[in-house]
């Protein structure tokens, strides 16, 4: 474990004005401070490190670092994740990061400040790389996302099987022209198994190409992610030259979107358009035409990401662990 003389030999800056950078006192030269600054960094040095190993305690606090908590998927993560980790008596920080890099970056900071002994990351928006170099400064987990680095335990779902399970459901029925909604703003083509997107939508592509059927471009929808969304592509379906006679919404607050407009302006639910929504929410089973939907076991990924991340915290580190949870269809009246 570096000390403040370590960073003080390194920056060959005296141990007083080291203190007064790690206090953020003013009074100390642009130059030394950023000398100081490097030499910490260098050495993975944190203020407050020391003083808490030599007392054998940490903070009690884990960060779970979210795109956003109006996302009703995220919530019963974290809500799975907090009900776990406070029967240990640990905290929970919740962390918001909008899809920003900064933010995820702000949130890892509190574990190199220590003010968290842990971090569950839900989603990421930083490279593998980045977030791996703040694993010397705790106990790092991923819940949710792909993470590339075996280093690092993951907690996953098997996206790409649910999506070709899903649609060859569709194909199954009798329909011919499925459509695929993405909230991303673009999809990306990249090796299964490297991101969560890329995998949905080579599920949905691969269960159409075994059927002897081709995803048609036409039918990928982008940037759809709200129940708002829902409604304006139900709005703008009837405008179409050639148009779906089966969707994957991408959530199932966006197939609910879908059918409460459908229903609005005469579309019939599922003989003009069937509706598949994503994670089996309780808004499935709530509006009046049931979703059929992909389950996701929210509450099973929850729990499994804040026991690893407590096993990691109880001393047990040798090595990371990686888990993949099925996806099931959830059958009910829109498809």
């Amino acid at each position: 474990m570096a000390t403040i003389s370590d960073v003080a030999k390194l920056s060959g800056i005296s141990v007083s004005t080291v203190s007064r950078v790690i206090n953020d006192n003013p009074h100390v030269s642009p130059e030394k401070r950023q000398k100081v600054l490097e030499a910490m960094e260098q050495l993975g040095y944190a203020p407050m490190q020391a003083a808490r190993q030599m007392r054998g305690s940490g903070s009690q606090n884990i960060a779970v670092v979210i795109p956003n908590i109006t996302n009703t998927f995220f919530a019963y993560l974290v809500n799975a994740i907090e009900r776990t980790c406070r029967e240990h008596d640990y905290k929970t920080l919740i962390i918001q990061t909008y899809g920003e890099k900064k933010l995820e970056e702000e949130a890892l900071n509190l574990l190199k400040l220590h003010h968290v002994d842990g971090v569950i990351l839900c989603a990421l928006e930083n490279d593998p790389a980045f977030i791996q170099s703040y694993a010397r400064y705790g106990s790092l987990v991923i819940c949710n996302e792909y993470n590339s680095d075996e280093s690092i335990s993951t907690i996953q779902c098997r996206q790409y099987e649910g999506f070709y399970e899903a649609t060859e459901y569709l194909i199954n029925k009798g329909y011919e022209r499925i459509g695929y909604c993405a909230g991303t703003r673009t999809v990306v083509i990249q090796p299964v198994g490297v991101n969560i997107n890329t995998d949905r939508y080579m599920g949905y592509a691969e269960a159409l190409s075994a059927h002897n059927m081709v995803a048609n471009p036409a039918f990928v929808y982008t940037g759809i992610k709200t129940f708002e969304d829902g409604q304006k592509f139900i709005e703008e379906y009837a405008d179409l030259d050639v148009r779906p006679d089966a969707v994957i919404a991408g959530s199932d607050q966006v197939a609910a979107g879908m059918v409460f407009e459908a229903r609005k302006r005469g579309i019939r639910i599922p003989e003009d358009l069937a509706i598949m929504g994503v994670d089996d929410q309780p808004i499935a089973t709530q509006i009046e035409i049931p979703l059929t939907t992909i389950r996701q076991p929210v509450e099973e990924e929850g729990r499994l990401a804040a026991v690893e991340l407590l096993r990691q915290l109880g001393g047990d580190k040798k090595k990371s662990v990686r888990k993949k949870l099925k996806l099931e269809l959830a059958i009910r009246q829109t498809a």
